[in-house]
């Protein structure tokens, strides 16, 4: 039998799904390998939980059925949409990706029953787009009609857990959240999942009026994952913002800096700070074109300048832009010729 390594690259390989709408004539290309035999290109017609109908080549006519529990392998090459449809995602173009996933889950849904098969991968994909594009109802109804039985990565099953929290986000049942969240980081998940769970915690305590509490929560969600959570990172932003914008003690803190009298002492000047960096970091980042909102232009002209010792206040100028210091020229002073002593005779 060849080896199974040989058979996993081909996973690798993309390929056009067939172009035929009518369920009759689907057929999805795999592979399969039965026990004690080399493994077989075929298409796939039908599955459930325990059988497959395959052809043994596309344009074949009679179909085989075989039961599951007889294969060591079974598994499908990578369709091109597919593909295609994560490169959306991954260029953060989720309605197109969204629409695309969709249309995938249906023409793979003959063969749902199966362990990661693609319609059910690009079912979890699409409810994945949903809570990128904040369509939290749009997500609790897919995630009712969802059989998670054929996904096999972990991360997959993890974010089920956590469309959970969001749901109950969706219902603004914030006690329930903030419990749910409290359970969820006793379990070792990546990055862009803790920093969902920074993100709702600072949700729930944001609604209940916990606002330190709230920022602190909002600022792990900017800086746990920014790379692939740039909506969560940047709506943290843009909350924390309304805020701080909101403090009695930040306004105060404008009117005074506005006056020439301000008190660098205050809470309410740390707050403006607070903002200060916080804007800096969304236009210089965090907003991802997405402009700074008009009532928050107001913190920039409070960034906070570089410390006395800091590397950016204590950089040596470049030797060139250096003004060329005067050398200070001494006359050395003129030496006395000693005398010489006479000779004795």
């Amino acid at each position: 039998m060849k080896s199974l390594v040989t058979v996993a690259l081909l996973t690798l390989v993309a390929y056009p799904a067939t172009a035929q709408t009518k369920k009759s004539d689907f057929a999805a290309r795999a592979m399969i390998v039965a026990k004690g035999e080399s493994p077989q290109a075929v298409w796939i017609t039908a599955a459930s939980k325990t059988g497959i109908r395959y052809k043994e080549t596309e344009v074949a006519t009679k179909t085989k059925d075989a039961r599951i529990r007889d294969f060591e392998t079974i598994f499908f090459f990578e369709p091109t949409e597919f593909s295609e449809a994560e490169d959306l995602f991954q260029d953060r173009k989720y309605e197109e990706a969204k629409a695309k996933f969709a249309g995938i889950k249906a023409f793979y849904q003959p063969v749902s029953g199966l362990r990661d098969n693609h319609s059910t991968r690009a079912a979890f994909y699409e409810m994945e787009c949903m809570r990128k594009l904040n369509d939290l109802d749009g997500l609790s109804a897919a995630l009712k009609n969802f059989d998670k039985s054929a996904l096999t990565r972990e991360y997959q099953l993890r974010q089920l857990e956590l469309y959970v929290i969001w749901d109950a986000a969706r219902s603004e049942a914030w006690d329930q959240v903030l419990s749910l969240v409290e359970e969820r980081k006793a379990v070792r998940l990546p990055g862009f999942q803790r920093v969902q769970l920074a993100y709702l915690q600072g949700m729930a305590l944001e609604a209940k009026k916990e606002t330190e509490a709230a920022l602190t929560a909002y600022a792990a969600a900017m800086s746990l994952d920014v790379g692939a959570s740039e909506v969560i990172a940047r709506d943290s932003a843009l909350r924390s913002l309304a805020m701080l914008a909101a403090d009695e003690g930040v306004k105060q803190a404008i009117a005074e800096a506005d006056s020439g009298k301000e008190n660098k002492n205050s809470r309410g000047y740390a707050k403006l700070l607070e903002a200060a960096s916080i804007a800096t970091l969304y236009e210089l980042s965090l907003g991802q074109g997405v402009p700074l909102p008009a009532d928050y232009k107001v913190f920039l002209k409070f960034q906070p300048k570089a410390a006395v010792g800091s590397p950016e206040a204590t950089k040596e100028e470049p030797e060139a832009a250096k003004p060329a210091a005067k050398e200070e020229v001494k006359k050395a002073p003129k030496k006395t010729p000693k005398k010489k002593a006479a000779k004795k005779k």
